[in-house]
């Protein structure tokens, strides 16, 4: 059974628009905040963390366009009080860690980028003397194509890494080594027709095939 204040609970609550009560709870109305609790507001998610798990509290929210906007956190003062004193107790060991847990990340990234050269350079499969242009290619596929959060072709899991490069070549020689961009520039780009762009898009397919075959070519001697 809840007490009369909620002060046991955990609840959403908005600022009230009642003179009399400071928040309006969609469960009680009109309410005030309990005897011996206090704010604490979202600029620490470690702090903010720790006080949800000592207890009651109720997240503090106000409407925004478009959006809800989180204000804080009320709860009691001393789970408040006891949050802090941890947050300073740790902040030394948290710190080493998220400084560890990045170098692993910028590590990982590293790797990732550099697996995935290896895969465009395998699938370019350039002649000897088209070597430095493959690289040039590779690294800028890369650059792109692995990029974190981007979304595209290099983050895709479900696609293997030999598709994620051969994808990410064709797309990057295609709008970098053949006329594809002009062509849609020059048919309006942003209003062209359907069947237009299947067909630029077809013909520079044909265009990024005859530039692999170009650069594939061994020189007999």
């Amino acid at each position: 059974m809840s007490l009369s204040d909620h002060s046991d609970e955990i609840l959403r609550v908005w600022p009230s628009r009642s003179d009399d009560k400071a928040w309006w709870s969609p469960l009680y109305g009109d309410i005030d905040t309990p005897s011996g609790w206090d704010s604490q507001g979202p600029g620490d998610p470690f702090i903010t963390r720790r006080i949800k798990q000592m207890g009651p509290h109720w997240v503090v929210l106000k409407r925004r366009k478009g959006y809800t906007e989180t204000l804080g956190i009320l709860a009691p003062v001393a789970n408040i009080e006891a949050a802090k004193r941890l947050a300073e107790e740790t902040a030394a060991r948290r710190s080493t860690a998220r400084d560890r847990s990045r170098e692993q990340r910028t590590r990982r990234e590293v790797d990732c980028r550099q697996l995935f050269i290896e895969a465009v350079l395998g699938y370019l499969d350039f002649a000897p003397r088209h070597q430095e242009l493959a690289r040039k290619i590779a690294e800028a596929v890369a650059s792109r194509a692995t990029e974190v959060g981007s979304g595209r072709v290099g983050r895709m899991a479900k696609l293997s890494l030999e598709n994620k490069a051969e994808l990410a070549a064709r797309a990057h020689i295609r709008h970098k080594y053949t006329k594809y961009e002009d062509r849609l520039i020059r048919e309006g780009l942003f209003d062209i027709d359907k069947e237009i762009h299947r067909s630029i898009r077809a013909d520079a397919q044909e265009d990024v095939d005859r530039f692999l075959r170009r650069h594939r070519q061994r020189r007999i001697p």
